[in-house]
């Protein structure tokens, strides 16, 4: 491998920042415009809804071919793919003339981010091989505030310049974050051919063995499913809940759903650090499990009592997100496998959490009250038990790969 500059270093890191910070734009900035936007197009209701469910399965499908891409064109190349898709889908989402050409759009949009969800560990894993841990925890705090903008920023231009503007504005974003990874094409393509050698003398490819056979990959697969689930389930749903079980009115809802929200900023600051040390993996997903447990418990047995301790504490369960983006480059020895593990756990936990409000949904539809639902949702904070045991052990995916080869 040939030894990479530190000049292309600093500008791949920023590339990863850069590209974090434009990769949720899209997802947030829709929805807090949806009343303004009905004027032209119409969107409220069941247009709405359907284009809520597009972000986390487009996010899996895109898990599938991300890899694929990434081998391709390189995995710097799939980062400018990623900024290219994101530019052109801005601009189409703020001058769409209908609504099936907004459908179409943010389809787009919500695939390049899911190509970006995949490549951004496998890129700290080969610049920041020594510094996963914070490097995964800034790019996603990056990701989180690129989540949190548009619901204000957005807004504003709305008001100001009109939807349209304000929607295709944030392909400047995207703009910016692709132009560190076009000046580090040049030397991804110097590399390519190293990388084709190393791959060809890797004792185990991680696409020879399923990855279901490593334990450490399907805990890391289990615990990121379980967090999307728990967090699209609070976002769809939680203040129907409160207000059914709780009692609470809409802006005493909107308070806790705030409160939840908020509590992903500092997780994605003080977990990634966290994850890497020796040992912490396995407490980390216990504290997941019982916090989750917990909530969920408080909320179905006391719901009059304590609510936002009860909030607070769902709202830390999904920090096992941020720590199996982290896991990803720690338990990997190079950016092929964290490549094909972000692939694999990307695009199975994507799809459950999509289906885990419907399900969630479902059961309130059948029974019309939320107590199945809410113990369904206990059960699966449990289902993250097993993980407590697998990641403490500290093996790399790897090498649990070369042990069940036949």
């Amino acid at each position: 491998m040939p030894l990479t500059p530190r000049s292309v270093v600093v500008f791949a890191l920023t590339g990863i920042i850069l590209t974090a910070l434009g990769i949720r734009t899209g997802v947030a900035a829709l929805s807090p415009l949806a009343t303004t936007i009905e004027l032209d197009v119409p969107l409220v209701g069941l247009p709405l809804g359907a284009l809520g469910m597009i972000p986390p399965l487009a996010f899996s499908l895109a898990a599938a071919f991300s890899p694929w891409l990434a081998r391709k064109v390189t995995i710097e190349g799939a980062a400018v793919v990623v900024g290219g898709l994101a530019i052109i889908a801005h601009l189409w989402r703020g001058f769409s003339p209908n609504y099936a050409s907004l459908f179409v759009a943010t389809i787009v949009l919500m695939l390049s981010a899911g190509i970006g969800n995949v490549i951004l560990p496998a890129l700290v894993k080969l610049y920041a091989p020594r510094a996963v841990g914070a490097m995964t925890a800034a790019y996603a705090t990056a990701m989180a505030l690129s989540a949190t903008a548009p619901t204000v920023a957005g807004v504003w231009m709305a008001d100001a310049f009109g939807w349209r503007l304000s929607l295709a504005t944030w392909a400047l974003v995207s703009f910016v974050g692709a132009i560190p990874w076009l000046i580090v094409i040049p030397f991804a393509k110097r590399r390519g051919i190293a990388e084709a050698e190393l791959n060809a003398t890797l004792p185990i490819p991680l696409a020879a063995v399923s990855l279901a056979r490593s334990p450490t990959a399907l805990s890391i697969m289990v615990i990121f499913a379980i967090a999307g689930a728990t967090a699209y389930t609070a976002f769809s749903l939680l203040p129907l809940m409160l207000s059914d079980i709780a009692g609470v009115g809409r802006t005493e809802a909107a308070l806790a759903l705030g409160l939840f929200s908020i509590m992903g900023l500092p997780l994605s600051l003080l977990i990634p650090p966290l994850a890497v040390r020796r040992g912490s993996a396995g407490i980390l997903v216990g504290v997941a499990t019982l916090t989750g447990a917990l909530g969920w418990l408080g909320l179905l047995l006391f719901p009059g009592v304590w609510l936002y301790v009860w909030v607070t504490l769902l709202a830390i369960s999904p920090l096992s997100f941020h720590l199996s983006l982290t896991l990803i480059g720690k338990r990997t020895k190079n950016h092929f496998s964290a490549l094909q593990l972000s692939g694999y756990v990307n695009r199975a936990g994507y799809f459950f959490a999509a289906i885990g409000p419907l399900l969630v949904g479902l059961g309130y539809q059948l029974t019309g009250g939320w107590e199945i639902s809410i113990i369904a949702l206990v059960v699966l904070s449990v289902l993250q038990i097993p993980a407590v045991w697998v990641l403490r052990r500290e093996r790399l995916v790897d090498d649990e790969l070369r042990d069940a080869r036949p």
